[in-house]
Formats: structure tokens, C-alpha cells, sequence
């Protein structure tokens, strides 16, 4: 015998108001019962299988962690804008130490006011700095970059001074000829430079602790010169080579700023070297 005084309550029907009309199941969210990545049969929009096209993907997305990672359109307009500021670069420090060393009376003054030539060379140094302390910091990079190249390029104005003319435009001509091989040859190549690093910077220090004791202890003979002439411009082909390497394997998209200084520094290092080779 039940022991329930009244039987159950019917659940194919239901009176409006009584405590039974009430659903067990709300079906006004009944949507949310669904799977999140299941998509509706009549549209797929906001279905996990509904991506962009490869076109329509954003720009940010585009950019790898390098240049080579890096869609084929940004690896492209890195390129382009790291050797249209080099170019620039190259054309202002022609025009400037042409006229810096054409100018008698700016170099006779220079001369008898060196202040005028060594603050300007530190000031390189300390642009150089910021440079590469503000090289994200859009328009500040830019002007920094400008400045820097307008010092560079008095102080290389100086240095051609002492050198004829035709004696410039022969090393000029030859530093082109070399820094446009050697990024054509890196360009195609298929070499890992990295193990170059520890080697480029070794020989670096020993440059600079040479060049100091050339200029403060004991000058060279024309033997010596030579020979730390031709080590010089070896060692800065091989610069030229590791950052046309970095800038294409190792940089990031937004590193142009720093791709076009380092390859600046090479070439005018690189000049330097073979106008003292040549004249």
C-alpha cells in the first residue's frame, strides 16, 4: 500500500501559475547548454573552424619573433627601409664632409680651435647612445639618427682633409664596390655566421688597443702600417658580413633603426681603412 495520501503530479500537462508550470530547465538559456565550439548548421560564424584567410590576418600577427620568421611582405619592407636609411645615411656624410673638407676657412678654423673637433667626436658617441637607447621611440629615433649622421659626418670631413681628392674618390668608389660583394654574397649565402661573433669581437679589442698604442707610444713604420691597414679593412669586410647576417637572420621587424647604424658604422670604417691603404 502507497504510503503517499496523493498521488503524483501529472508532468504532460501544466496550469499557468501553478508551482509545477515551472521548468526544470530554464529555456530561455538554453543556448548556453551548447557546445562552445560547436557552430550552428545554417551560418559558421564564430565557429572555432571559421579563420581568416591569410590576407586578412592583422599586421601585428604577420611579425615573428625575427625577420626571417617574418611574412614574406614584412621581411621585404624591413629590408627596404634598412638599406633606403643606409643609402641616405651614405649621401648626407658624402655632401657634408665634401664640403667640411673642401672648406678652407671652416678647416683653418677647426685647426686653430680643436675644442671644435673633439667636442663633436664625443658628441658622436654620446648621440650614438641614445641612439640606440631611444631607437623604438618613434619620431625621437629618427632625430637622434640624423643627428648622429650630421656629427659622423663633420668628424669624417676632417679625417679626408689631409687626402687628395682623387686619392677619396678611388677609396670611396672601392668601399662601394666591396660593401655591395660582400652583401650580395651574404644575401645568397647559406652559411651560419653566428660562430663569427666571438672572433669579429676579439679582434676588435686588439684594433683598438693597437690603434692606441700607435697614437700615444710608438708610431708604425710603413710595414706596420700597411699590415695593420690591410688587418683592419679584413676585419671590417668580415663586420660588414655578420650584420647583413644578423640584420636578415637575428633582428626583429622593428630593428631597422639598429640594422642601418650597424651597417653604417662597417662602411665608414671599412672607407677609412682603404683610403689610409690607398693614398
Amino acid at each position: 500500500m502507497s504510503q503517499y495520501p496523493v498521488p503524483p503530479p501529472s508532468y504532460g500537462t501544466h496550469h499557468k501559475g501553478s508551482p509545477e508550470s515551472t521548468p526544470l530547465v530554464d529555456t530561455s538559456r538554453a543556448n548556453e547548454t551548447q557546445a562552445l565550439l560547436a557552430s550552428s548548421s545554417n551560418h559558421n560564424s564564430g565557429s572555432v573552424f571559421d579563420q581568416p584567410d591569410t590576407d586578412d590576418l592583422p599586421e601585428d600577427f604577420k611579425y615573428g619573433t625575427t625577420v626571417s620568421d617574418s611574412s614574406p611582405q614584412i621581411r621585404k619592407a624591413f629590408i627596404r627601409k634598412v638599406y633606403s636609411i643606409l643609402l641616405a645615411q651614405i649621401l648626407a656624410t658624402a655632401l657634408v664632409a665634401a664640403y667640411v673638407s673642401q672648406s678652407k676657412p671652416v678647416f683653418d678654423w677647426v685647426m686653430n680651435h680643436l675644442w671644435a673637433f673633439f667636442v663633436p667626436l664625443v658628441g658622436t658617441l654620446v648621440n650614438l647612445g641614445l641612439l640606440h637607447w631611444k631607437r623604438h621611440s618613434h619620431p625621437l629615433n629618427f632625430v637622434l639618427l640624423s643627428t648622429f649622421t650630421l656629427l659622423e659626418a663633420y668628424t669624417i670631413g676632417f679625417a679626408v682633409a689631409f687626402y687628395e681628392n682623387d686619392v677619396i674618390i678611388n677609396a670611396l668608389m672601392i668601399t662601394l664596390g666591396v660593401f655591395i660583394g660582400l652583401t650580395l654574397f651574404t644575401l645568397q649565402s647559406k652559411y651560419d655566421f653566428d660562430g663569427m661573433l666571438p672572433f669579429l669581437f676579439a679582434a676588435l679589442i686588439v684594433l683598438c688597443t693597437t690603434s692606441v698604442v700607435h697614437l700615444l707610444v710608438a708610431p708604425f713604420n710603413r710595414t706596420l702600417d700597411i699590415i695593420y691597414t690591410v688587418t683592419g679593412c679584413l676585419i671590417f669586410s668580415a663586420c660588414v658580413v655578420y650584420d647583413t647576417y644578423r640584420i636578415n637572420r637575428r633582428l626583429s621587424p622593428d630593428e631597422f633603426i639598429s640594422g642601418s647604424v650597424s651597417l653604417y658604422l662597417d662602411f665608414i670604417n671599412l672607407f677609412l681603412r682603404i683610403l689610409r691603404l690607398v693614398h
